[in-house]
């Protein structure tokens, strides 16, 4: 495998080599990488400013395969990627207008199987930032893939414990009118005893009212509200529930 001091020159190499007029201010670009030499050596602050300098432009001229490049190579320089510090909300926001999620799969998957990176507490804020991206531009099907892809069996750690990432997709399914993959993820959340605010459910309950689905929105908040007794944190992963919205979300594909 190839070390991110190599990975580096490589993307040097592709600057000077392949973008075109706008490449003018890119030819300047230089990371340096003797920090790098070793996959465990983490990003100076001279390399973190002008990554930031360079993704911005990358976007902007349509070079997304080489900001995706970067971005990669920034993020498995260390087993601690300074992702508050890395551009991914530019790159991510101008990948969410692309027709499809090859971009998007290339970058997940790269940052999946790296040691480093390959790990719910990496994976999990970047797959929140496309779905909040997905929702706010109105793609909220390419939101159900990601669902997908998280909920894999081979995801990092199985599935993920983190209810704020389901919050998000329940929440955008529900404004997108989408209330059968909203429960979907509620499926998953309530199968993995994971914490549901109030917030959500109530989320939810709308959407199956909106759907003039009256006796399922008050079955599933009433056993909601009898599993929640006696619960901690208003975590919820009763058999009943599990099963109440399969047969609610059976009767719907049917």
């Amino acid at each position: 495998m190839k070390s991110v001091a190599e990975k580096l020159r490589m993307f040097q190499r592709k600057l000077s080599l392949n973008l075109s007029s706008p490449s003018v201010a890119f030819r300047n670009f230089q990371i340096s990488t003797t920090a790098a030499t070793e996959s465990s050596a983490g990003l100076t602050e001279q390399e973190v400013k002008q990554i930031n300098a360079v993704v911005p432009r990358l976007c902007s001229s349509n070079h997304l395969k080489e900001a995706i490049q970067l971005i990669i190579a920034a993020a498995v320089s260390t087993a601690n990627p300074p992702l508050n510090a890395l551009p991914l909300s530019i790159l991510i926001n101008r990948l969410a207008l692309e027709p499809d999620l090859t971009h998007h799969m290339h970058l997940l998957n790269a940052l999946k199987f790296n040691p480093n990176t390959g790990n719910p507490f990496v994976l999990i804020p970047i797959a929140k930032m496309f779905v909040s991206s997905f929702f706010e531009k109105g793609h909220p099907k390419k939101a159900v893939k990601m669902f997908q892809w998280v909920s894999r069996p081979d995801f990092p750690g199985g599935v993920a414990n983190d209810s704020g990432f389901y919050a998000v997709l329940i929440d955008g399914f529900c404004k997108s009118g989408m209330i059968l993959d909203a429960l979907r993820v509620f499926r998953l959340m309530a199968s993995k005893n994971l914490v549901v605010g109030n917030d959500v459910r109530m989320c939810v309950y709308r959407g199956l009212l909106r759907e003039a689905r009256v006796r399922e929105a008050l079955e599933l908040n009433a056993a909601l509200d009898y599993c929640a007794l006696g619960s901690d944190g208003g975590a919820f992963g009763s058999k009943e529930v599990v099963d109440l919205l399969d047969r609610m979300i059976a009767s719907w594909v049917e």
